[in-house]
């Protein structure tokens, strides 16, 4: 008994001496912050809020990218009246501008709220020559399609002009009525008067997305386009038959001599020719590839097998050149004949088919100043019906008529028909 009462003891006083911790919440064991802590947390976030307001507001517009407004029509058909864009301000900085580019500058200087949208065209160091509606950049034409329409004015660029080290050379897609680089006021754009580039359409929203300067349409010309070229006749006709399309039950002469000038006496297939090589050579120099059917006179080469060989070269287009007669002499002017929708041979080419004949007619007649007679729908044509690609026969004039068929016979019209001719090329493929 007396031992247990002893080790009793000893346990009640290691309890005195030890006592047992109490539990102490954890929240209690905390620190609370104090007023001035509290304050002085509530000051960082608004100094951080108020940073990122002026990031957005002022960093941003002023460097990085801002809202631009299209005003006016300069720019159609990529860009319309009043569309939104979004202007990448940053990428110039690391980075010139390159051709094709849409972008924003201040042709009168930073201190005038003026600005512009246009297209560069011309990169420093550069030769610029615009001749008609082809743009030549050191000798050599420009490949591209962004021109709404033919240029009919060249202004400062009508001779070869060589551009500074920072200047750029930019065109409205629009170029009938568009203000830029050719004339005075705008001139060559220098590298500090560009504000950025256009990047994206943000209103309105059917046509939000991003603005490519050298997208499909740039890649797409850069393929080299092959225009076929018949010059119609020959020196001897070949009266044997072919059938007038594939398949067909009717069949007429392979191929005719054609008529003779009035005036001149000048064989048409000997015009035909001459007109068909000036026309080479025009297109040629527009970078063009031309395949012609025939380059002499002495052949004998049928309207089916002309066709056949303008279908195998890999041409986009077939050029039927021709001259017209009739039997009255006071009958003028020029024609483009193609397939109508109903043709059974080449009715799926009839769209493409005029709108290659309008083209072609519409500048040949500016060009030369011979009447417009339209355009003809033609469905008999051997050489046409043949075709698989677009096709048009050119009616360049009557030699029936004397007037005109002298006027045909001039070195300086001819040259003018050639022209005319490509300038339609050129249209219809949107350079």
């Amino acid at each position: 008994m007396m031992e247990e009462n002893q080790d009793q003891t000893k346990e009640i006083k290691q309890e005195e001496e030890c006592p047992a911790e109490e539990n102490i919440p954890e929240n209690e064991t905390e620190t609370k912050p104090s007023r001035l802590q509290k304050i002085k947390s509530a000051l960082l976030e608004l100094i951080v809020y108020v940073a990122i307001i002026v990031v957005c507001v002022m960093v941003v517009p002023r460097y990085v990218i801002q809202r631009t407004i299209v005003d006016g029509t300069s720019m159609e058909s990529t860009l319309q009246d009043e569309d939104n864009l979004l202007v990448d301000k940053l990428s110039y900085r690391f980075s010139d501008p390159k051709r094709f580019d849409i972008i924003v500058f201040y042709p009168y200087g930073r201190e005038n709220e003026d600005y512009y949208i246009k297209r560069v065209i011309g990169l420093p160091g550069e030769t610029i020559q615009i001749v008609g509606n082809t743009i030549y950049i050191d000798g050599k034409v420009l490949k591209e399609n962004y021109g709404k329409d033919p240029m009919t004015e060249s202004g400062i660029a009508s001779e070869p002009l060589k551009l500074g080290k920072d200047e750029y050379f930019v065109l409205g897609d629009n170029r009938e009525v568009s203000e830029d680089s050719r004339y005075e006021e705008v001139g060559p754009v220098t590298r500090d008067k560009i504000e950025g580039r256009a990047v994206l359409r943000i209103y309105p929203f059917n046509k939000f997305g991003t603005i490519k300067g050298n997208g499909k349409k740039a890649e797409a010309a850069e393929r080299q386009r092959v225009v076929a070229i018949d010059a119609g006749h020959q020196s001897r006709g070949d009266s044997s038959t072919e059938p007038v399309g594939p398949g067909a039950s009717t069949r007429k002469a392979k191929v005719s001599g054609g008529a003779t000038g009035t005036a001149s006496h000048v064989p048409e297939y000997k015009l035909n020719l001459i007109v068909a090589k000036k026309l080479q050579k025009e297109l040629e120099s527009r970078d063009y590839k031309v395949i012609m059917i025939r380059s002499k006179n002495d052949v004998n080469i049928s309207n089916k097998k002309r066709a056949q060989i303008a279908n195998k070269s890999g041409a986009d287009i077939y050029i039927r050149i021709h001259g017209d007669s009739s039997a009255s002499s006071s009958v003028r002017g020029a024609s483009a004949l193609y397939p109508s929708t109903r043709n059974r041979y080449v009715g799926k080419l009839s769209a493409k088919s005029k709108k290659l004949s309008q083209c072609i007619l519409k500048n040949y007649c500016k060009k030369t100043g011979i009447r417009n007679r339209g355009l003809s729908l033609r469905d008999d044509l051997t050489g046409t019906n043949w075709s698989k690609i677009p096709v048009t026969l050119i009616e360049m004039g009557f030699l029936s008529n004397p007037s005109e068929d002298r006027y045909m016979q001039k070195k300086e019209t001819r040259n003018k028909m050639a022209v005319g001719m490509a300038d339609g090329v050129d249209q219809y493929f949107g350079h």
